[in-house]
């Protein structure tokens, strides 16, 4: 029996031969010398086809390979990786040395091109040279259009620039006690915000393995969107835990449910932008609703983040729409979806009636707070529908709950 047909024989008994080996693998085993039998003989030993491919392009002659298929020492050419063919040469400059060597200033030469649609399915870095064979990580977003905005690239070293610590960066020892129904409004407020930031920041994580690596700067930027909101949530958290008070009532949750149930990443930054848009305009406001210099300190920190998030969602939605204009009728429904399910969370007692216990100040003033709610809501609005102007989409229509809090 020739060691051609002992390899093929020792091969075929083995599960590993169900492997497809493409035939570019058995012409270039072939023009290395590889006898017939010999890739199957490697994938039955344990050896995957990609480590197969690997020593292909690695130039490991048939002699080799058998001899380390054998048990022997396989002598490998050496230095092989040097040879790829990526750009070389490159020094990348920071353009702005106060702010130091950003991402962006990496997007330089071939390392600068984000293609509109990225069709590598692997972690491959992009700009390197991709290996013959790689296995499918499970990407599903794939088109620039779907997820970028320029303004990421500089939000996201602001992001890094501006991080700030709960422990440490707010004076937790400045907190003085307040009237026993005040405190128990701020911790119902400080509940409630610490849920929904959680929320979005652990919903957030769930879809950010969905998007292609080729888009790695908007990767980063949400993964400081992501910190940024568990961050909020451990604020609030420990302001509710920090003055002689306790977590309240859970929260609604019909928003939360609306966007915990999107179906692609349209429809889910869609109606994370109502609630977005609407969280902003709270911490900018903070002033209306804090009790000390402690707590508008802390809003004052959160609404910065939030601006940033703010600013990719209307940078995303105004890129969006310029690149796929078919699209556009589809978000009215996403806004109409999260304008609904907000307004339904924003009648609820456990929302509205701490708030305005804060706004009118105490629980014998409730109608003037209320009524200072009411107008507050329509900010609200107002500033929302500014945000999605600004993206260059135009609500002909609100939904009829948000349309009943402006007429009202």
């Amino acid at each position: 029996m020739s060691t051609t047909e002992a390899l093929a024989k020792m091969a075929a008994g083995q599960s590993a031969t169900s492997v497809d080996v493409p035939q570019e693998a058995r012409d270039k085993a072939r023009q290395l010398g590889w006898e017939d039998g010999l890739i199957e003989l490697a994938l039955s030993k344990g050896h995957s086809l990609q480590e197969v491919w690997q020593a292909l392009r690695g130039g490991v002659s048939g002699e080799q390979a058998k001899q380390f298929l054998a048990g022997g020492q396989m002598v490998r050419p050496e230095f092989n990786w040097m040879k790829v063919p990526t750009e070389w040469g490159v020094k990348a400059r920071a353009s702005d040395p106060e702010l130091g060597l950003a991402i962006g200033d990496l997007n330089i030469g071939t390392y600068g091109d984000i293609p509109d649609t990225w069709t590598n399915r692997s972690e491959i870095a992009r700009g390197s040279f991709p290996n013959a064979i790689v296995e499918d990580m499970g990407y599903t977003i794939f088109e620039k259009a779907i997820v970028w905005a320029d303004c990421i690239v500089p939000r996201y070293e602001e992001a890094i620039r501006d991080r700030w610590a709960p422990a440490t960066d707010l004076r937790w020892t400045s907190l003085a006690p307040l009237p026993e129904e005040t405190e128990k409004a701020v911790c119902q407020v400080m509940t409630e915000l610490s849920e929904r930031s959680y929320f979005e920041g652990a919903l957030l994580s769930g879809w950010l393995p969905q998007i292609s690596y080729g888009y790695l700067e908007l990767k980063l930027f949400l993964s400081t969107v992501i910190y940024d909101l568990a961050k909020m949530s451990e604020a609030f958290r420990k302001r509710a835990l920090s003055n002689g008070g306790g977590l309240g009532l859970q929260a609604p949750t019909d928003y939360m449910r609306a966007a915990k149930e999107a179906r692609s990443y349209p429809e889910l930054v869609a109606i994370l932008f109502v609630n977005d848009s609407a969280q902003l305009t709270f911490f900018k406001h903070g002033d209306l609703f804090a009790q000390n210099e402690f707590e508008r300190e802390l809003y004052a920190l959160c609404a910065r983040d939030r601006q940033r998030h703010m600013d990719y969602q209307v940078d995303r939605l105004k890129h969006f729409l310029y690149k796929m204009p078919e699209r556009r009728e589809e978000q009215n429904l996403y806004f109409n979806k999260g304008e609904n399910r907000l307004a339904k969370d924003w009648s609820d007692a456990i929302v509205n009636e701490p708030l305005a216990l804060l706004l009118g100040g105490g629980r014998d003033k409730m109608d003037a707070g209320m009524a200072k709610l009411a107008e507050f809501r329509k900010l609200q609005i107002k500033e929302y529908v500014e945000n999605l102007e600004k993206a260059t989409f135009f609500r002909n229509h609100l939904n009829g709950r948000f349309e009943d809090i402006l007429a009202n």
